[in-house]
């Protein structure tokens, strides 16, 4: 059974930031407490027990030395949830009976720094649970009004932080440890209402956010089933215009060939715009992402989207460039590497010159693949490469040089990039054409191919 309160906070990384933050904040508080004892006896002159006070910084000093050592070496910042449960406890009640020494022999309620200790409660209703915090404030409350009650009734002596204590100092008792615990208590209320109210609507707007997802879901998937039906029936017109074109079906006149030729032309612009739909509800879909990677030969799926689109690249006389080692593994999925490369390649086709050049590399780069497909094309402005990866956004060049598109190519090529654990860049320069850089994780090679 668990014996410590539980902590109200979702992330571990937020815990170990807290920790850290706690051991950065104690060297601070430590050199502060130095600093200012050195002052108030240099400069002020006050009577307090000095060798007592610097010991208490002291041992402030050395036991953030241990949790230092603890976090940073022994543990490596990697505790297991109840450890740095354990540990935030052990930080706050030592900072606490610290603090609440350190103020006690310097003057305790008379002592300006004892708001310090609304600092630390905002901190404990941050980190913890409503009930821990009142248990903190209900224990410090107490601990306060008997320290305050023996100071009145001289039961303990008071440490007085200027001239001798000539009695107003225990005329105002009451009325400073009064305003001092209220001040902790409407903080720590204050502090937990806050929270609990930004977590609910967070709870409140994840649950909005998760529906957004499920319809968004529901969305994608309409788009995956009505594309891939009306797929079929254009890819079939597709095919018997080439067939009428070849004569398969009989003679046709000049001005039918011609005709049919811009029929074929605009189809094929249909079926271009019905797979960027599928593509872009396929990544759309967060469950179709979590395809299974295994090791791909990155010159076969070169090799693979070179056949798939010679013909763009004959019809326009574009020579296209390739260099990929044969032992060039990447680890993704076959689909996803299918689609980075085909979008990218069929880009740089259609926004190239006739008789350009295009190049399409593969190599090794330290832990990464680097996929370079490189055009002597139109460009882009400076300003247009930072919206080039939103969505339905096309150029204004790319607009003039095909009318029919619908601006999600690169979008989907990032979306598939960052699937797959990589990046990917652009270098372009009106006029003098576009290279786009993708880095994605090796693989080795498998023991059977």
């Amino acid at each position: 059974m668990d014996t410590f309160p539980k902590i109200n906070s979702s992330e571990y990384s937020d815990l170990t930031n807290v920790i850290k933050w706690f051991i950065l904040l104690r060297w601070v508080a430590a050199c502060g407490v130095c600093i200012t004892l050195i002052v108030i006896q240099t400069v002020f002159g006050y009577v307090l027990p000095y060798a007592l006070l610097y010991t208490l910084n002291g041992i402030l000093l050395l036991v953030n030395t241990g949790y230092a050592f603890y976090f940073f070496r022994l543990k490596n910042r990697n505790l297991l949830r109840r450890e740095i449960q354990f540990f935030l406890h052990i930080q706050i009640c030592s900072d606490y009976i610290i603090l609440f020494l350190l103020l006690y022999f310097s003057g305790f309620l008379s002592n300006p720094f004892s708001y310090f200790f609304v600092f630390h409660i905002m901190l404990t209703s941050y980190i913890f649970a409503s009930a821990v915090t009142y248990r903190y404030i209900f224990i410090l409350t107490a601990l306060f009004l008997l320290v305050t009650a023996g100071e009145y009734f001289s039961f303990l002596p008071h440490y007085a932080l200027s001239a001798p204590d000539s009695g107003a100092y225990r005329e105002l008792i009451p009325q400073r440890v009064i305003g001092l615990t209220s001040t902790l208590v409407i903080s720590a209320y204050l502090t937990t209402t806050i929270k609990a109210r930004l977590e609910e609507k967070g709870r409140k707007t994840e649950i909005e956010l998760n529906k957004y997802k499920d319809l968004d879901n529901i969305k994608s998937n309409f788009i995956l089933q009505v594309t891939h039906e009306l797929r079929g029936p254009i890819a079939a017109l597709k095919g018997y215009h080439e067939m009428i074109l070849k004569g398969i079906t009989g003679k046709i006149s000049g001005h039918t060939s011609r005709t049919l030729l811009k029929a074929d032309h605009r189809t094929a612009n249909l079926l271009n715009i019905i797979d960027e739909m599928i593509d872009y509800a396929y990544m759309q879909s967060g469950s179709r992402l979590k395809n299974k990677t295994s090791a791909l030969n990155a010159a076969d799926s070169i090799t693979y989207n070179l056949e798939m689109y010679e013909h763009m690249a004959q019809e326009k006389q574009i020579n296209i460039r390739t260099t990929c080692p044969r032992d060039l593994y990447i680890k993704g999925s076959r689909d996803l590497l299918n689609i980075i490369i085909g979008n990218l390649l069929t880009n740089a086709i259609k926004y190239s010159p006739e008789r350009s050049t295009i190049i399409l590399n593969g190599e090794k780069m330290e832990h990464m693949a680097h996929i370079l497909v490189k055009d002597q094309g139109m460009g882009m402005k400076a300003d247009e490469l930072d919206s080039i990866f939103e969505e339905f956004y096309r150029t204004r060049a790319a607009r003039e040089i095909e009318k029919d598109g619908t601006g999600l190519g690169l979008p989907i090529v990032k979306r598939a990039v960052q699937s797959l654990d990589g990046k990917i860049s652009v270098y372009s320069e009106e006029g003098r054409g576009s290279s786009f850089h993708v880095y994605l994780p090796l693989a080795t090679k498998p023991q059977k191919e």
